[in-house]
């Protein structure tokens, strides 16, 4: 983006940002260095030498004569994803600023007199009812009087004046009115990834006494909220210093530009912007009370797509956002401020069952073909826990029938056999109740219940095994376990930016991926799950059919959990992972029902899937490394269900038609300017 600077304008103006646009005109200095003033090139009016010893030796007889030298902040390095698309970057705005001249007889009504008629002159040309205190207006001829006076402000706001308006104020310029420029933050994608991303604030305000050295041209910005905080150092860059002689009358006469700026680094993320922006957009509509979905490469552990809806045009907190708007996202009921991908706690809800069965046949208690009914209800100490189908008995299963079908009552029982040792131990051994370690602040922890807490009695047990009671997880940790679970050994470390590196794309800084943990999954146990995982999704009366694609075989499990009982409110989830054979992608998804709202996972939050990867491969170039990475696997492979315990096949063989309906709701329970610079992509 070209920048025009009207010839009227104050010179100091002109050289501020002429001095920002030099530094993107060559590249950065790692450790830029004082440059002695004889070889600096003057970028306003230049004086040789002589002359310059002659202006410094009248400054000193001169009283209102005035020698400075000031700071050029440095503009923010962009924060992108993995392809390029600038997520946060710059921008050039300008405010509406008084340039006073120089009163021989300034008396505090003569200056007033002059400062409010200028400011009536912009507020009739442009509409707007602007002003400043008179201690500000007189604070300032005093002290500051060669440095130009924004007073577009609104709500203590610098308000930008648009080209519109510029066009409206053009011959008005020059005669006490000045257009001063800055650069400040902006988001092209304004709430896309908004929650990872964060938003800046001022620094600190401009001062307002006597000028002293180091004093700023214009506000500095800094991180307050997501990776803008996390990265802050990296991101803020060097500032630049530059000297100003000013004549008695407030004619700037000479300027030396002692340091250039060097921009901040840009930091790269996993995210990829097509996958975060499909989640969101599928969450935006069919999760619009609450959602979240998380996408990660198993096997790197890249964060693909972490979306949390309702979100926030992150541009509403640049320069600062207004307290009306503040108050209503402080207030909304559904929380849009909320990132929910990593700092939402939830019921787990059926998902968990995927722990249950490996920590139950990894004990030696359960194996693969072991039977137990599934009845409508099962008898625990002298209280009944229900089935989510309350309706008919649907008869012995095995583990991956009982998967598929979300049995509960089989996963009580199996949880009371295996003990709960072995169910809550592989539940921390998957990443359950701890952080996952992602640069954002205030990440969720969660919560699984032990033995070392307290001693968990039976109904507590069955409980817990399907994901209800104290269990608390985040929709990241979930995808974190499917990621793990569908490698079998290891589980990724969860990595969200890869790396920083300078404007001429120098690598400063990076973190490889790594392993986590080793899980070391029994291989029958995992095996035999993934089995259920995918009868859920391709198996006759599976309750996840709804999240099917063409492209590729899903594992994926459903759920629904009771969670906020005073408003009646339930959640849905499905999580899991694809291709199911050679699994590349694991995700997680949670959909928050509003008050009464009937929901289950394979009727709400599996469609979502649906959505998101069909997008996603309709999408793709053909050269798309994970398309790649999946283009040879087969995309169905049947479901053998396996054999059962002492149960006669004709005792177990059901017709698919007769197969019971998917889930509702389960049984409640207590319980331009600088793209051009970084050459990044739109």
């Amino acid at each position: 983006m070209q920048t025009v600077y009207h010839r009227s304008r104050h010179p100091l103006v002109v050289l501020a940002c002429l001095s920002v646009a030099a530094a993107f005109d060559s590249p950065a200095q790692d450790v830029p260095k004082a440059v002695p003033m004889q070889n600096v090139s003057a970028i306003g009016s230049q004086k040789n030498d002589e002359k310059k010893g002659d202006l410094s030796a009248t400054l000193l007889t001169q009283k209102e004569a005035r020698t400075m030298r000031l700071s050029i902040p440095a503009p923010r390095g962009q924060i992108v994803d993995r392809n390029g698309v600038a997520l946060a970057t710059n921008r050039v705005v300008h405010y509406l600023a008084l340039n006073f001249p120089f009163m021989p007889k300034a008396t505090p009504e003569a200056i007033l007199n002059y400062a409010k008629g200028k400011i009536a002159e912009a507020n009739r040309l442009l509409g707007k009812n602007w002003s400043l205190p008179d201690d500000r207006l007189l604070s300032h001829y005093e002290h500051r009087r060669w440095l130009p006076l924004v007073f577009s402000i609104e709500e203590g706001l610098n308000v930008e004046i648009t080209p519109e308006q510029q066009k409206l104020l053009a011959s008005h310029l020059g005669q006490g009115l000045l257009l001063q420029p800055a650069y400040i933050r902006t988001y092209p994608k304004d709430d896309c990834a908004c929650h990872i991303i964060g938003y800046t604030g001022k620094t600190r305000p401009l001062p307002q006494g006597p000028i002293a050295d180091g004093d700023q041209l214009f506000e500095e910005m800094e991180g307050r909220e997501g990776l803008e905080v996390t990265f802050d150092t990296w991101l803020k860059g060097l500032p630049g210093e530059i000297n100003l002689l000013f004549d008695p009358d407030g004619k700037l006469l000479a300027d030396e530009v002692l340091r250039r700026p060097s921009p901040g680094r840009t930091v790269v993320t996993t995210l990829d912007f097509n996958l975060q922006k499909y989640a969101e957009n599928a969450l935006k509509k069919s999760a619009r009370n609450g959602g979240s979905m998380v996408i990660m490469d198993v096997r790197n552990g890249d964060i693909l797509a972490m979306a949390s809806n309702p979100g926030f045009n992150l541009n509403e907190f640049i320069p600062g956002i207004r307290s009306a708007r503040w108050e209503e996202l402080a207030n909304d009921p559904k929380k849009p401020t909320l990132a929910r991908a990593f700092r939402g706690e939830y019921p787990p809800a059926s998902t968990f069952k995927i722990i249950t069965a490996l920590g139950a046949l990894e004990s030696g208690q359960v194996g693969p073909s072991t039977a137990f009914n599934c009845g409508t209800s099962f008898l625990v100490g002298d209280r009944y826990f229900n089935n989510w189908n309350t309706k008919s008995d649907e008869g012995p299963m095995n583990v991956i029938t009982a998967i598929k079908r979300s049995c509960n009552t089989w996963f009580y029982q199996a949880a009371l056999q295996a003990g709960a040792d072995p169910i809550t131990n592989m539940a921390l051994r998957m990443g359950f109740g701890e952080r996952t370690g992602i640069p954002l602040k205030a990440e969720a922890k969660g919560n699984v219940p032990t033995n070392a807490d307290h001693k968990i009695l039976g109904g507590e047990l069955a409980n817990i095994s399907i994901g209800q009671g104290a269990v608390l997880v985040s929709p990241l940790q979930t995808c974190q376990a499917m990621a793990a679970l569908a490698d079998g050994v290891n589980m990724p470390q969860p990595r969200l930016v890869k790396q920083v590196q300078t404007i001429g794309e120098i690598v400063v800084d990076a973190a490889e991926p790594s392993v986590r943990r080793q899980v070391n999954l029994d291989p029958i146990a995992r095996d035999t799950v993934i089995k259920g995982m995918v009868a859920v999704v391709s198996g006759s009366g599976g309750t996840g059919r709804a999240a099917g694609i063409k492209k590729a075989q899903i594992a994926g499990k459903t759920g629904t959990a009771q969670w906020r009982i005073p408003t009646d409110q339930n959640l849905a989830w499905f999580t899991g992972f694809l291709p199911a054979s050679q699994p590349v992608l694991a995700f997680a998804v949670v959909y928050e029902g509003s008050p009464g709202e009937t929901v289950s996972g394979g009727a709400v939050a599996a469609p979502i899937v649906n959505e998101v990867f069909t997008k996603y491969f309709e999408g793709a170039p053909t050269d798309d490394p994970l398309v790649n990475a999946m283009k040879d696997v087969p995309q169905a492979v049947p479901v053998d269900e396996g054999q059962m315990d002492g149960v006669a096949a004709a005792e177990t063989a059901r017709p698919a038609e007769a197969a019971p309906p998917p889930p509702p709701p389960e049984q409640k329970t207590l319980g331009g300017f600088f793209r051009r610079l970084f050459k990044r992509g739109p």
